[in-house]
C-alpha cells in the first residue's frame, strides 16, 4: 500500500521548517522543479502499489531523500537518516515534519542478509529490503509479504552523474554494484542530480 507524501505538523511545534530555509538557497528551487517531476509521475506510482495493506514510505519520499544522499556526497544510507534526524533542511527537502520520525529502506543484495545487520536496520527504524539467501535468511515473511519488497528487488538501484561529478561528488570512483542493469540506473540518477544541482544557476542565467 502507498504512503502518503504529507508531512504531519505537531500541535505544540512553532518551527515552520519552509520558513528556516533561505528564500535564495537553491534546494527551494530544486525541490520545486523534483516535486512538480514527481508529480507527474503520481499515476504511475499508483499503479506499482495494492490498495491494501500496511503503508509504505511514500515513493516521493525515497526519491528526494537519494538526491540528497547524491547532492551532499552522503556515504550511506544510515549517515542520511542520522542528518534527517536533526538536519531541518533535509527533513524540508524530503517532505517530514518537524516531529516526523526518519523511517526509510534499505535495500541491498545478500551480503546483508544477516542477522546481526537485520536487527540493527530495525533498530534504526530501518525496513531492511535486503535480498534474501537461499539458505537460512534472517529476512522474514512480515517483510517479504509486502508488495513494495518485491519491488525494491526489481529497482534496488543507486543514483548517478556525469563522469567527474559522479566520481567526485557522487561518490562513483569505485561503484559498489554488479550487474550493468545496476550501475546504469545509478549513472542515469546522477545525472539527474548532476542537472538538478546545475539548474539553479542556469535558470537564473
Amino acid at each position: 500500500m502507498r504512503g502518503a507524501d504529507e508531512a504531519s505538523g505537531s500541535l505544540f511545534s512553532y518551527v515552520d521548517l519552509k520558513e528556516r530555509v533561505p528564500e535564495r538557497h537553491p534546494l527551494r528551487l530544486i525541490r520545486r522543479i523534483v516535486n512538480e517531476a514527481l508529480a507527474s509521475l503520481d499515476a504511475k506510482f499508483d499503479v506499482l502499489y495494492t490498495d491494501f495493506g500496511r503503508p509504505s514510505i511514500a515513493p516521493e519520499r525515497l526519491i528526494r531523500a537519494s538526491l540528497l544522499q547524491i547532492l551532499f556526497s552522503i556515504r550511506s544510507e544510515r549517515q542520511l537518516m542520522e542528518q534527517m534526524n536533526y538536519n531541518l533542511l533535509f527533513r524540508w527537502v524530503v517532505g517530514l515534519g518537524i516531529d516526523d520520525r526518519v523511517c526509510l529502506a534499505l535495500g541491498a543484495d545478500k551480503g546483508y542478509d544477516s542477522a546481526e545487520i537485520i536487527a540493527a536496520l530495525r533498530h534504526m527504524v530501518v525496513t531492511p529490503n535486503v535480498a534474501q539467501k537461499a539458505r537460512h535468511s534472517a529476512i522474514e515473511g512480515r517483510t517479504t509479504q509486502h508488495p513494495g519488497y518485491a519491488l525494491t528487488q526489481r529497482h534496488r538501484m543507486k543514483i548517478e552523474e556525469p563522469f567527474g561529478w559522479a566520481k567526485t561528488v557522487g561518490g562513483m570512483a569505485q561503484t559498489l554494484h554488479r550487474r550493468l542493469d545496476r550501475v546504469r540506473a545509478t549513472f542515469t540518477m546522477n545525472m539527474a542530480a548532476c542537472n538538478l544541482a546545475r539548474l539553479p544557476k542556469l535558470l537564473a542565467a
